[in-house]
Order: C-alpha cells, then sequence, then structure tokens
C-alpha cells in the first residue's frame, strides 16, 4: 500500500512538470527599488492594469525573509490553458513591450527571483482558494537524495492534520528542486489561532516527531507575507 501511495504521488509530481496546471502562481520577488515599496508598487501599478486586461490576476505580498524585506509580483491561474492563453495575449501585447521598455532596467536589477509555482497535492484546486487568505507562513524544503516521494508524503500528512483545525495549508513547486510548504490565514491572529490549535494535537505532535526522527528533505528558508492590494 505504501508503495502504491508513493507511486500515485510520483505520479503526480510528473505530470504536473509536463505543465497539468491546477492552482498556478507566477511570482517576481523584488527588493524596492531605491530601498522604496510606495515606488516600487506604483511601478506595478502599471504593468497590472496591462496583464489584468488579458486575463490575469494580480496580487502584491510583502515579505520579511530572514530580515530581508522583499515584495513580490504574483500572477495566478487556474488552469493550464488559461495560464497558456495569457502567454500568448502578453507576447503580443505592445502596452506590455513599452512598459517593459520604460521600467525594466529601473526594476530588473531588483529582481531577486522568477519563479512559477503549482499546486501539487490538491489537483482539483483554484486560484480562488486564496480568496480569505491575507497571511501566509511559507518555508521551502530541498528533498534528501531518493526520498522525493517521502517528503511529498510527510506534506500531504501535514496538510491533512492542519485541514482538520480549519488551518488552511498547500504544497507548491515547479516539479524541480524546493517545494513549498504554505499556511494561510484572514489576519495574523486567525493563522495563529489555527496554528497553535493543530500544534497542541497529539496527532501533530506524533507526526513532527516522526519528521525529525526520519527526516526526508533539507529545510531551506523561511517567512511570513502579507498581501498589500
Amino acid at each position: 500500500m505504501k508503495y502504491i501511495k508513493k507511486m500515485t504521488l510520483m505520479a503526480l509530481l510528473l505530470g504536473f512538470t509536463s505543465f497539468a496546471i491546477t492552482d498556478n502562481f507566477e511570482a517576481w520577488d523584488i527588493k524596492p527599488v531605491d530601498g522604496s515599496t510606495a515606488l516600487t508598487f506604483s511601478i506595478f501599478d502599471e504593468v497590472k492594469v496591462i496583464q489584468e486586461k488579458l486575463g490575469a490576476h494580480v496580487e502584491y505580498w510583502q515579505h520579511d525573509v530572514m530580515g530581508d524585506n522583499v515584495v513580490s509580483y504574483v500572477i495566478r491561474f487556474n488552469t493550464g490553458a488559461e495560464w497558456a492563453s495569457f502567454k500568448d495575449k502578453l507576447a503580443q501585447s505592445e502596452e506590455f513591450q513599452s512598459w517593459i521598455s520604460e521600467y525594466w532596467s529601473i526594476l530588473g536589477p531588483n529582481v531577486l527571483a522568477s519563479y512559477s509555482l503549482n499546486n501539487i497535492l490538491d489537483p482539483s484546486a483554484e486560484k480562488n482558494i486564496w480568496k480569505d487568505a491575507n497571511v501566509v507562513h511559507f518555508s521551502s524544503w530541498e528533498a534528501l537524495p531518493g526520498q522525493g516521494s517521502d517528503m511529498i508524503e510527510s506534506m500531504q500528512k501535514s496538510i491533512e492534520i492542519s485541514k482538520k483545525y480549519d488551518l488552511d495549508a498547500f504544497a507548491y513547486s515547479s516539479g524541480l528542486g524546493q517545494v513549498f510548504f504554505v499556511m494561510a490565514g484572514e489576519s495574523w491572529s486567525d493563522l495563529q489561532k489555527k496554528l497553535e490549535k493543530r500544534n497542541a494535537s497529539k496527532e501533530w505532535n506524533q507526526h513532527w516527531m516522526n519528521i525529525n526522527e526520519n527526516p526526508s528533505g533539507t529545510f531551506i528558508r523561511a517567512a511570513y507575507s502579507v498581501k498589500v492590494n
């Protein structure tokens, strides 16, 4: 049974690296231009208008990554078809090319990372699962050699337990490298209250003890983020 479960998880991952996109987002992580979030968001505002006309759903997030202020420009999609349609339209958009010509020399040097991530454990998920999420805690993990399916299985268990306490939890990856474990709440108080309830449970403590005794992944980094638009 465990072998079958691992094969199912591996098939899920392989399918999703082939662009089996459900809940998906693209993002730029950016160091604020001249240290100013207001200036950076004003540049975002210019391109947001263009991209939303092409069918995008855009959000801005601000987070503290190991004490380093970072803002994110996030575009969400429901399906691979939605993502592909947006990409085709964007490539033909003269407005977007004009924005690139005017602003990328300012914004580009401040881009810390750009990426596309998919929800790997909920094939039916859509971007509206984030509609009540205003704050998140995320941690990124890298599987130990040969233990990728074990780490995903562990995250799946973490999500199952979290949902018993009304704590929204998700796992995202590009299909290679790091996997992001994300927990979301309507507010910091809401997130903390649900975390405390889950963390006090016998089931969570047993699961966490198993993780520590038999690790399948290496912790990379963590951050708290807040949605600002």
